[in-house]
């Protein structure tokens, strides 16, 4: 059966420093005399802004590069893609709302750990909305007629669309990478 495996890269691959910049009279950090309050990408779908706070791509200027000294991997994670590509022979998608221009970094991230990155395809979308990584899964799928398709991401808004865009078409499992305080515990979805 063809099956296309995507993982999404911060908080799913490795835990990352980088912060979106939401602009706001109320910001504590200032970048060029505009007050901003920094984010995890994680708290995006979460945070609500007010009527004189704002986003736009100055926002993720901090996601045109990856701080190498301060990521840490997610090992269980590591461990799936070896699996997928050492054991299982399989070909990877990593599919982030980080821009294209990473994706060196990323691969090293993966050649530091043991991942065979000839097998690795990055994809940078520099688009963090759920239904912008929803689309480009929906072209990636349609390009080699898959048949299968696993994803491991943190965001659980991608997963419910994917499950609601996809179920019927494809043969469909999540894994969902959940951080809490002190641990890192993953949920599995079928389609």
């Amino acid at each position: 059966m063809k099956t296309i495996v995507i993982f999404d890269f911060d908080y799913t691959i490795a835990k990352t420093k980088e912060r979106i910049w939401i602009w706001s009279p109320r910001g504590f950090l200032s970048h060029q005399n505009k007050k901003y309050i920094p984010i995890h990408p994680s708290e995006l779908a979460k945070y609500e802004l007010a009527d004189d706070e704002y986003i736009d791509d100055d926002s993720f200027k901090e996601f045109y590069d990856i701080d190498l000294n301060s990521i840490a991997v997610i090992e269980p994670i590591i461990n799936f893609i070896k699996i997928h590509t050492q054991i299982l022979s399989q070909n990877i998608e990593i599919l982030s709302a980080r821009p294209q221009c990473v994706k060196e970094k990323v691969l090293s991230v993966l050649q530091h750990n043991d991942i065979d990155i000839s097998k690795v395809n990055y994809t940078g979308l520099a688009n963090s909305s759920s239904q912008g990584k929803i689309d480009a899964i929906k072209k990636m799928i349609h390009k080699k007629n898959y048949q299968k398709m696993l994803i491991y991401e943190d965001n659980k808004s991608v997963i419910d669309l994917a499950k609601n865009c996809f179920s019927d078409n494809i043969i469909c499992e999540f894994i969902e990478v959940k951080h809490e305080r002190l641990s890192t515990n993953l949920i599995f979805y079928k389609g």
